[in-house]
């Protein structure tokens, strides 16, 4: 079979690929609003639910429930962990629950018992290299006089890659969030308001269908893939890859500015100046930096965005001036007082703008004003300053070699 013949086979008449739609069409807010595999669109309705305080109405109804499976898959594991009896008798109304402590996800502080656990939420990604020791160790010196409970929250429940970090934190899986929450639901569903049970709801079953096995929605992709396979494999290929995305949304957004002046771009790297510093132009051939020495540099790599204010190879003497007005402003350029010049390119000043968490779950419209921040941040910062340094330079007539 060509491959329009099973493109056309995909498309017609597939009672499989009806079915899949029609469980996937179902309405979900967190589906709707593109949330499923965002890590910190989790944490931040787990931090919600757990958090004694909030609108959900159990007070530490649901932080209780979820410390006892904590404690129960410690002790499963020979982690160790407060005992079941302890809890029972701690009253947690007053714990302190917070997002994104110290760049862990979720962190639960009780300084009336002197007990902290906090919680590093994957959902599809791994953990970084020693990442998982490093949380440990910040916790252990934050909380010296505490009891600890490191959890380790995956979609499968799997335990850290690191064995040595295997011994303190404890594998919690999605699917025994959802058992709990769901036993949370049917304990106290007279407690709960529409609103509040419609909105938990929701979530269970984005889970069960994304992110948990669903029995129903496995069967019909492996029938689906093994009947139209050829198809599939086509639509893989040339769907657009996130990286394509983040660039395209990049430049249409620089492209957009009337303050800024794009004149290089590429998927993997985007070359642009604010025209307060674009004063540095000289006749060239070197392709890339339309005859700017110095220029504003966006890598779009490694599923990052990464900053840099860039020395670029050119004329020398420009280069030479460029440098030497560097040395005398450090604090300006990034310590360049310590760096020697660079042949070719030389990096004043470097710092990522979108990191690999940011770059897989923000939305082209987060991505987007994510980089009009870091862009108006950088002006205000240095970007006027270093414009007002090159402005200083001798004006000459340039020739690229």
């Amino acid at each position: 079979m060509n491959d329009i013949d099973a493109l056309k086979a995909f498309i017609d008449d597939n009672e499989d690929l009806e079915r899949l739609e029609t469980i996937l069409d179902q309405f979900n807010l967190f589906v709707s609003l593109g949330l499923v595999r965002h890590e910190i669109r989790h944490s931040a309705f787990l931090r919600w639910l757990l958090d004694p305080s909030e609108t959900h109405g159990l007070g530490d109804y649901w932080l209780r429930q979820f410390l006892r499976q904590v404690i129960r898959a410690g002790e499963e594991n020979a982690i160790k962990v407060p005992s079941l009896f302890e809890l029972d008798s701690w009253d947690l109304g007053k714990v302190n629950v917070r997002k994104e402590w110290r760049s862990l996800d979720i962190s639960i502080r009780d300084d009336n018992h002197q007990f902290v656990c906090v919680i590093e939420n994957k959902v599809d990604s791994g953990e970084g290299l020693d990442q998982l020791r490093k949380y440990r160790q910040a916790v252990e010196r934050e909380f010296r006089n505490h009891r600890r409970a490191f959890v380790f929250l995956t979609k499968f429940g799997n335990k850290p890659s690191d064995k040595r970090e295997a011994a303190y934190w404890v594998p919690i899986s999605y699917g025994d969030l959802v058992t709990t929450i769901e036993d949370v639901l049917m304990r106290r569903e007279s407690q709960l308001n529409d609103e509040i049970r419609l909105f938990v709801q929701q979530y269970l079953d984005m889970v069960r269908r994304h992110i948990v096995e669903n029995s129903e929605v496995q069967e019909l992709c492996r029938k689906i893939y093994e009947n139209h396979s050829q198809a599939l494999d086509l639509i893989i290929k040339y769907a657009p890859k996130r990286a394509d995305r983040v660039s395209q949304v990049i430049q249409e957004y620089i492209k957009s500015r009337n303050d800024l002046v794009p004149f290089h771009m590429t998927q993997a790297g985007i070359k642009f100046l604010p025209k307060c510093m674009d004063v540095l132009q000289y006749e060239s051939t070197i392709g890339g930096n339309g005859g700017r020495i110095l220029v504003w540099l966006l890598e779009n790599k490694y599923e990052k965005v990464h900053f840099k204010l860039e020395l670029q190879p050119g004329h020398p003497q420009l280069r030479e001036q460029v440098y030497e007005k560097s040395k005398s402003l450090p604090r300006l350029f990034d310590g360049s007082k310590a760096k020697k010049l660079s042949p070719q390119w030389h990096t004043f000043f470097s710092e990522t703008w979108i990191n690999q968490k940011e770059y897989n779950e923000l939305s082209d419209e987060e991505i987007e004003q994510r980089i009009g921040e870091r862009i108006d941040s950088f002006l205000e910062r240095k970007g006027k300053a270093v414009a007002d340094a090159l402005n200083e330079l001798p004006k000459g007539e340039y020739n690229a070699r």
